[in-house]
């Protein structure tokens, strides 16, 4: 059940990355720094089709991967959701990504690191 919803979380999350990234690059916004954004995305893009890939996998050392890439996007969602709340201009859609963000790597790491999974990826 956590990896059904864990796949749909990153299917939803790469949509938004997706849109958001059509977005600014056809709208050019004045705040959107691209230099950042575009890396960023392109991260977090690849996080998605790797847990996809780590789903319908056995491979160990695929799921350790994703497993990182879920504690960095645990990390990008706090900072993300952070950088929102404390920052004169709001931007929802960063609170919106950062609480994805957050969740999916939560999700990424319960899911790929669960109990037992860590003993048996170390064999």
């Amino acid at each position: 059940m956590l990896k059904t919803a864990l796949v749909a979380l990153a299917a939803l999350t790469l949509l938004a990355v997706g849109y958001l990234t059509a977005s600014v690059l056809v709208l050019r916004p004045p705040r959107a720094n691209l230099s950042v954004w575009l890396p960023f995305a392109a991260l977090l893009a690849t996080q998605c089709v790797l847990t996809f890939a780590a789903a319908s996998s056995t491979l160990a050392w695929l799921r350790l991967l994703v497993a990182a890439g879920g504690t960095a996007l645990m990390a990008a969602g706090v900072w993300l959701i952070r950088g929102t709340v404390s920052s004169d201009h709001f931007e929802g859609y960063a609170l919106l990504l950062g609480g994805m963000l957050a969740v999916q790597g939560a999700l990424t790491v319960a899911v790929f690191l669960g109990t037992g999974r860590l003993r048996h990826a170390m064999h």
